[in-house]
């Protein structure tokens, strides 16, 4: 692995600041001195650094940047107002009180954060008592290209490590044995079902794919996938080799994941008429001169849907589920490389050298199959409506608990999102809508009566938020309040649809540029693959 992918390798959320274009590197804080005082309890040590920040120089002269859609708010709301907004947000418990399933079917969160990885990961660190950010001076290590740098790094050249000695082949890693005093009693190892490690690490494109299971599952199908594709290419023409045979695989690779985005992920959780008419007529907010940039709304606010979609436990495999050990969201991050390990003493994979096989996906509980023939229906659950109320796990997220010195109310993974959205200052959900609607898109905003009409409305009402709505905020109360949390509303669908269009459309490798290329499905990626469940290959 080359030393720029050895670097990118230490980097993990909430840990980075940004380069935003045209305003230069952000230096305002995630939180200030007097919240982190506030929320550290008696013991706590307000002078000492931020633990998110790590000191080092920000690039001079940075490839990859952050940029804005709409102006700037200086106006934004108190540090404290967001912390008891965030942390109201994350109330329910295995399904205790739960608003109920949206349409969606559950493995569409985690390729949706698979996606996330992708096109976006900041680089640059903040320190306490810095200024306010300026995203055009906030980098990313990844392209918002939908090329899945993610998965392929620097290619075979830049980042061998990634590869088999072939140059072409991804690697892919092999499960550890259980024994009989494990639950689902013992499973010889041998299962080709992990991703590639050294030691406890994962060795991928992106090392947050390894901070839950469920996204790390989604990586090991596409590093699968790949050389599916590779082994049917080379079968149609043995002459291939060498370079030309990867980038032809590569290439075939991402025209798929494309056309997944646009013809299964995206008209799931977008109205589909948005993305119809921004297909045709190309973006218009995030255009030619956004070009190569990640927009902050988007990065910070739109596309963090996927948070209120977790479930608080998930129908796993024959061995964790509902009737037998539920496979809890706490219990994705433990069986994960990146997340399993909160300190000195405890280990990933409770001990493991690798993933048990007892923890192998069945990705027929997360994925409908109905339309691929070869499969047919299946058993699968839903991810959770789209709206203000989140699974309880997220108020306590293993990552941040691993930094170290970060107060509890500060794990939050609401609070996070909204005190980044401050960080950013971002536009509020109402000037953001009121912009699309001045550029000639017609369609009827939320009121802020119908975003105080919810689980929040003392904290709202007291802190004036549902007259000036923090965007994050805005567009999941306008998924629930206009499709009942089952898809986004205008503004969401508006901001993502333009930007994933855009950002297609400029990708060195564009199925744009295909006159005829097939819509394809996850589903029937994972089917490609062939390995729905390994546990019990015979269903």
């Amino acid at each position: 692995m080359s030393a720029k992918r050895e670097g990118k390798k230490r980097r993990r959320h909430g840990r980075q600041h940004h380069y935003i274009d045209g305003e230069g590197w952000v230096k305002r804080l995630l939180y200030s001195h007097e919240l982190l005082s506030k929320y550290a309890g008696p013991d706590g040590d307000a002078d000492r650094p931020d633990p998110m920040g790590c000191h080092e120089e920000p690039p001079q002269d940075p490839d990859i940047k952050f940029c804005r859609l709409f102006e700037a708010s200086s106006e934004q709301p108190s540090e404290d107002a967001l912390m008891q907004l965030g942390l109201a947000m994350e109330n329910e418990v295995h399904g205790v009180g739960s608003q109920g399933d949206s349409d969606i079917p559950a493995g569409y969160t985690y390729l949706g954060q698979f996606i996330d990885h992708d096109i976006t990961a900041q680089v640059q660190n903040l320190e306490l008592g810095s200024p306010p950010v300026d995203p055009a001076t906030v980098t990313s290590e990844r392209t918002p290209a939908l090329d899945l740098d993610s998965v392929y790094g620097d290619g075979p050249s830049g980042s061998p490590g990634l590869y088999e000695a072939d140059g072409v082949h991804l690697r892919i890693g092999m499960t550890a044995e259980t024994l009989d005093t494990e639950p689902g009693g013992p499973i010889a190892g041998g299962f080709p079902n992990d991703l590639p490690r050294e030691g406890t690490a994962a060795v991928i494109g992106d090392p947050r794919n390894d901070e839950n299971l469920a996204v790390a599952q989604t990586h090991l199908a596409f590093l699968k996938f790949h050389n599916r594709i590779a082994d049917q290419l080379k079968s149609a023409d043995p002459t291939l080799d060498g370079d030309e045979w990867f980038q032809a695989a590569r290439k075939q690779v991402t025209l798929h994941y494309q056309s997944i985005i646009l013809n299964d992920f995206l008209p799931r959780i977008l109205e589909t008429d948005i993305l119809q008419e921004t297909v045709a007529m190309g973006p218009k907010f995030y255009d030619d001169s956004k070009k190569d940039c990640m927009p902050v709304e988007v990065a910070a606010a739109a596309f963090r849907l996927g948070h209120s979609m977790v479930r608080p436990s998930y129908e796993w495999n024959k061995v964790f589920n509902s009737g037998a050990i539920p496979a809890t969201f706490e219990l994705l991050f433990e069986f994960s490389g990146g997340s399993g390990s909160r300190g000195e003493g405890d280990a990933p994979f409770f001990g493991k050298p690798k993933l048990p096989s007892n923890w192998i996906v069945n990705w027929k509980l997360l994925y409908d199959f109905s339309g691929v023939p070869s499969v047919g229906m299946t058993n699968f659950q839903k991810a959770r409506k789209l709206d203000a109320n989140m699974a309880m796990a997220l108020q306590k997220l293993p990552e941040f608990e691993s930094m170290g010195g970060v107060p509890a109310p500060l794990l939050s993974l609401a609070t996070r999102n909204l005190l980044r959205g401050r960080q950013f200052e971002l536009p509020t959900g109402q000037m953001v809508a009121q912009a699309i609607q001045g550029a000639g898109f017609g369609f009827t905003p939320i009121t802020a009566a119908e975003i105080a009409n919810g689980p929040h409305r003392q904290i709202l009402e007291d802190n004036d938020l549902h007259e000036k709505t923090p965007l994050w905020y805005y567009i999941i109360r306008e998924a629930k309040i206009k499709h009942d949390g089952n898809r986004l509303g205008p503004v969401g669908s508006r901001l993502c649809a333009e930007f994933f269009v855009g950002a297609i459309q400029r990708s060195e490798i564009s199925i744009f540029d295909e006159t005829e290329f097939p819509a394809f499905t996850m589903p029937q990626l994972l089917a490609t693959v062939g390995d729905l469940n390994p546990l019990e290959p015979s269903e």
